[in-house]
């Protein structure tokens, strides 16, 4: 609740509130004290109810109670409670409030519902979040998975070094054999990411705390990858789901099934791919529409190519890209990133000497390379495997461990601008962790569900 609620006396109203302390009578009102909480609703409004002399009040557990009729709550709810501040007003309004608190609002009015599920409002929030980006934090603990935040502003931080928000947590099932390989959870895509819990899969907006559990996935195979995205144009979000028949040579996808959140039809579509492939990679969802992804053309290593697959979200067609000679994409140990706006490949990083494949153009199929040395390497990750996990919008490069033997969590971070790696521990978490994905560029929106 916003604010704070006055209780006045009127001899024709009485204001009815929750009270975890009990009634009693003063000058033969009833009155509240503390903890004071609207019922069922936010609303500018009172509930007004007129008070028949001679009937006494119902009491039950602390609570004044009395029969309101139907039709006078769906008046309160329609009635325009925001009809003295301009839209305008309100929306700038909305758009400073941290964004778990913006879904409990849509019961103000029908004119804040309207604002707050506008695409215009959540594009104009989104825009705001990405100017000021976070790093999120995921980890499973007795089959739960917490979601943690942070900015990956050095101001900011220096301010709240061991500021670490908890955003949600739900329970979920994994399959351990994928939780060491961070397959089960996607990068976020305006807020939102898609994880896999066995044979369910599920979309959560970290920010808000919901989730939504999607239909399960018509097959029988237990090998399935999932590929999380947006479609600009047609303001749409999609799953791209594909499973894998290990039992005959090449191994390649099959049963190419998409659902669409919010398309009424609320089941999988199944669709065709031209372009035999197996998945390898992790999605990675592009402004353009696109979902990039490293694959194989073949299962056998003597034979296989390694090549980025391309989805339309909106046509939802493959295509595929070459990646330059003697460049391979291993399992495990390949990521595809986002470096200023372009898709990159990045491999092993052992020691902090690593090259960074950058693609410049698609449609020729260009691309160019990066040399990576991080100074003081050894020192900074000690006897860990780290991994580059990306590069945020400053242009910093992040790597992290897959696991953490003794439950201290920290990354390290590297300016190839100023020639300087540091290494930041994350406090906030209990000891004990480790596998901890690490999710940059993370932007918080009010997209719900």
């Amino acid at each position: 609740m916003i604010g704070s609620f006055l209780l006045r006396r009127s001899p024709v109203t009485v204001y009815y509130f929750i009270c975890k302390k009990k009634f009693y009578k003063k000058e033969k009102k009833n009155v509240g004290l503390s903890y004071l909480r609207p019922i069922g609703y936010i609303s500018s409004h009172p509930i007004t109810i007129s008070v028949i002399p001679g009937k006494k009040e119902r009491k039950s557990r602390g609570i004044a109670m009395k029969r309101v009729k139907k039709e006078n709550v769906s008046q309160i709810r329609d009635d325009n409670t925001s009809a003295y501040l301009p839209q305008d007003l309100i929306i700038e309004i909305l758009l400073k409030l941290p964004t778990k608190s913006i879904p409990k609002l849509i019961v103000v009015s029908k004119l804040w519902s309207s604002i707050i599920r506008s695409k215009s409002f959540i594009d104009q929030y989104l825009e705001q979040s990405q100017s000021r980006p976070r790093s999120l934090f995921s980890f499973e603990r007795n089959s739960i998975l917490f979601f943690h935040s942070i900015s990956q502003s050095q101001e900011e931080a220096a301010a709240a070094p061991s500021s670490c928000t908890t955003t949600s947590r739900f329970y979920v099932r994994f399959d351990l054999r994928l939780l060491s390989e961070c397959h089960y959870i996607t990068p976020p895509v305006r807020g939102l990411i898609c994880v896999k819990d066995l044979d369910k899969v599920v979309i959560t907006n970290p920010s808000t705390g919901q989730f939504l559990v999607l239909p399960k996935v018509r097959t029988r195979r237990r090998r399935i990858s999932r590929f999380f995205g947006y479609d600009p144009i047609g303001d749409e979000y999609k799953v791209l789901c594909m499973t894998v028949l290990q039992k005959r040579e090449p191994v390649v996808s099959e049963e190419h099934q998409v659902f669409t959140l919010g398309g009424g039809g609320a089941a999988w579509r199944m669709i065709k791919c031209k372009v035999p492939h197996c998945p390898v990679t992790r999605g990675l969802w592009m402004t353009n529409g696109v979902i990039y992804y490293g694959a194989w053309s073949n299962s056998d290593i003597h034979k296989r190519g390694s090549l980025v697959v391309c989805f339309d979200v909106r046509s939802e067609e493959f295509t595929l890209v070459k990646l330059p000679d003697g460049v391979e994409i291993f399992s495990g140990g390949s990521e595809l990133v986002n470096y200023q706006g372009k898709v990159a490949l990045l491999n092993f990083s052992h020691n902090g000497n690593f090259g960074m494949r950058v693609l410049d153009d698609v449609v020729k199929q260009e691309w160019s390379e990066i040399l990576v040395v991080v100074p003081s390497w050894t020192d900074l990750v000690g006897g860990y495997f780290f991994y580059c996990r990306g590069v945020i919008s400053s242009g910093e490069f992040i790597f992290s461990a897959y696991f953490y033997s003794d439950g201290r969590f920290f990354i390290v971070s590297y300016d190839p601008k100023k020639d300087v790696a540091r290494r930041v521990e994350i406090e906030g978490f209990n000891h004990g962790l480790q596998y901890v994905i690490v999710l940059l560029d993370y932007a918080e929106c009010p997209t719900f569900f």
